[in-house]
């Protein structure tokens, strides 16, 4: 019997499989362009935003990937999350106007750090000062980040800035759903794959999330025949979890 869902055992590094192929629905359009213009140096800056879950750390490592080799030179990625607690001096800062490209992910939190803001306003100043190219990804646009450093506010709202498309837009959704699926190498019975599409979330991360939950129910099934009952019980899971999902981000709203 063959499982209706299958799954390459190796454990890839999501960084190492980025693409902007990915980022293929027409949402995305505006974006790609501005990142053609990246790469083809006509464009220094730009502030990509979107909410939790919708992809942006994985936007910034295929830029990184496009960049470098349509451009050949040299680009840098920083994930904030992972550095301001390491790094609470901002040191990492220091020296990065010698690549063409940094990217700068999840720089909303900069607000929690007065160092790297003060690092980060001088690294602006540098990379202007050598004509180099910045791009930040952030929840919020500069205006809403409450970031305590004035200069710095001011230099972040300077920046063009575009947002990452919600997929309210049904074609996109499915694009972003069939994305998520081949990275998994997964096939959906129609049935549950038209329901998801429709009545599930619409962000990449708690897509995967609700994917998680009804994985048991269809793993070890045969393509050739799916009991009406499993696919109720997948089409419940679905909206159960999904609501779920909606009032955990209303309450990270409000909080």
């Amino acid at each position: 019997m063959t499982d209706l869902l299958t799954q390459d055992s190796l454990n890839i590094d999501i960084r190492q499989e980025a693409s902007l192929d990915d980022f293929k629905s027409k949402g995305f359009r505006p974006i790609l362009d501005a990142i053609d213009k990246m790469t083809e140096g006509s464009l220094r800056e730009l502030f990509i935003v979107g909410g939790y879950g919708f992809g942006k750390t994985h936007l910034a490592n295929a830029i990184h990937d496009y960049y470098t080799k349509r451009t050949g030179r040299m680009a840098i990625s920083l994930h904030l999350d992972e550095l301001i607690e390491q790094d609470p001096h901002a040191t990492a800062l220091v020296g990065l106007e010698m690549f063409d490209l940094i990217i700068i992910d999840d720089l909303q939190l900069v607000r929690h750090s007065y160092e790297w803001q003060e690092g980060l306003f001088h690294l602006i100043n540098r990379i202007r000062e050598h004509q180099k190219q910045i791009l930040y990804l952030a929840d919020n646009p500069a205006r809403e980040l409450q970031i305590g450093l004035l200069d710095l506010h001011t230099r972040l709202s300077l920046a063009p800035m575009l947002t990452l498309p919600t997929h309210d837009d049904v074609e996109d959704r499915k694009i972003l759903l069939d994305t998520i699926l081949k990275k998994k190498n997964w096939r959906l019975p129609d049935e549950i794959l038209d329901y998801l599409l429709q009545e599930g979330p619409r962000n990449a991360g708690d897509i995967n999330t609700v994917l998680k939950h009804i994985t048991p129910l269809l793993t070890r099934l045969s393509r050739v025949q799916i009991p009406k009952k499993t696919i109720t019980e997948a089409k419940n899971i679905i909206l159960r979890e999904t609501f779920m999902l909606e009032i955990i981000e209303h309450e990270d709203l409000h909080s």
